[in-house]
């Protein structure tokens, strides 16, 4: 029993061994993806453009709802001087009206399909995969095997944050390309 205990802990030692030699060879850092979002320009000019679109969207909505309120109002006015035939035309009107304006809400509002998510995926798409780049970049200069979100992480030592190196190169991608544009 007492040659197993030792050759237990033998292993044990030689396995913590390895496994700190695998550690020490693996460099792991990590990234504020919201800080770098919410310092990153084209991100800040899309949420703008977006929050353009979206009001752009709702006054259409308001609109709608505005002629329908109107054609509801006049109907209901005029109602005892119209033929039978002619509330029946104004009243599938007005029941039209209120199914393309359900419509137009539902294409506008769709999580999946909607307008707002697809211009949400035009604007955020091309930032997205500019940052990626970016990260990937400053991974490989500096040597890291993995780069984290630290929305995930409970602790990590602040050295290896690259957050602020994701910021500069991408100031720097910014500029470049401002510059090869404006020439």
């Amino acid at each position: 029993m007492r040659n197993n205990m030792k050759w237990l802990v033998a292993l044990a030692v030689m396995l913590s061994g390895l496994v700190g030699a695998a550690q020490a060879e693996m460099k792991i850092g990590y990234i504020d993806s919201e800080k770098i979002l919410n310092q990153y320009k084209p991100y800040l000019d899309a949420q703008k453009e977006f929050q353009r679109y979206e009001e752009e969207l709702e006054r259409e909505v308001s609109k709608r709802q505005n002629e329908l309120v109107k054609m509801q109002e006049t109907f209901e006015r005029q109602a005892l001087l119209l033929s039978d035939k002619r509330k029946q035309e104004e009243q599938q009107a007005i029941i039209q009206k209120q199914r393309d304006l359900q419509n137009f809400v539902q294409e506008a509002a769709d999580p999946q399909r909607g307008r707002l998510a697809q211009k949400t995926a035009e604007l955020s798409e091309p930032i997205i995969r500019k940052v990626n780049e970016i990260i990937t970049k400053v991974a490989e200069d500096e040597g890291y095997d993995f780069v984290l979100n630290s929305a995930a992480l409970a602790y990590a030592k602040e050295v290896h944050e690259l957050t602020g190196k994701v910021l500069d190169a991408l100031a720097k991608d910014l500029e470049t390309t401002t510059k090869a544009g404006g020439q």
